[in-house]
């Protein structure tokens, strides 16, 4: 086709969709690599109080992440349990034990993780939301302490910090169309193909096979930390 899906990251810019537009150069630029052997995670762009939650979608699910407090549901707490034994904390060490540091780098936190929940979009959100992410989870790391209870085999986990964070992979895998886009009036939309060329994941693909480029990446968003008032516990 005529059309350069290289020209898609100033489209975007003209709409003001400058993260959608980064994520993209990003993407080009990089040698190829295919999903699920992703390159390097990409924490540099997506920030959560300044840029995530000033869309109202994920605001929504973040409000509902903190009042429903899910990372002290039942399915929370069963990962909370795998993630302490897997480090050793569940032992008869008779005094407290910290857990989830917080200061560590987002990638790093991710292999803990306990609870998420997903944001969705649909075709009336062209925004810079949609072009950055499109669809995405809401992740919860938690820190805390657990101590052994007195004479008995169980123990107890406090929970005294929250942290959410988005993680998002940036690949063109499977089928999926990607609306139609014209670099001679910077138009863009979703169903009308009066406002350019089609663009669908398999275009993606072909420039990678091409010129070698066209790497896919993880995408991490900085780290949302909420100390809790009142610890939340339960016992294991």
């Amino acid at each position: 086709m005529s059309f350069s899906i290289t020209s898609i990251p100033k489209i975007m810019r003209h709409h003001g969709w400058g993260n959608g537009a980064r994520l993209m150069e990003i993407w080009f630029s990089r040698v190829s690599t295919s999903a699920p052997a992703y390159g390097s995670p990409e924490t540099q762009t997506i920030r959560m109080s300044s840029w995530v939650l000033t869309f109202s979608r994920a605001k929504k699910v973040y409000n509902q992440i903190m009042s429903e407090r899910i990372w002290a549901n039942p399915a929370a707490q069963r990962e909370i349990t795998a993630m302490l034994r897997k480090k050793g904390l569940l032992s008869s060490a008779p005094q407290s034990r910290p857990f989830g540091d917080l200061t560590s780098s987002v990638p790093m936190l991710d292999t803990d993780y306990v609870n998420q929940r997903v944001v969705g979009f649909g075709l009336s959100d062209e925004d810079d939301m949609a072009m950055a992410l499109g669809n995405f989870a809401f992740r919860i790391v938690v820190a805390g302490e657990v101590m052994p209870i007195s004479k008995s085999p169980r123990f107890k986990v406090n929970i005294s910090e929250v942290g959410v964070y988005i993680r998002d992979s940036y690949d063109f895998n499977g089928s999926q169309l990607l609306g139609f886009w014209d670099d001679k009036d910077n138009s863009f939309s979703v169903t009308n193909l009066l406002s350019g060329t089609l663009v669908s994941n398999d275009d993606f693909r072909s420039w990678r096979a091409k010129t070698g480029r066209g790497g896919d990446f993880l995408v991490f968003s900085d780290l949302l930390r909420t100390r809790l008032p009142n610890p939340d516990s339960f016992d294991i």
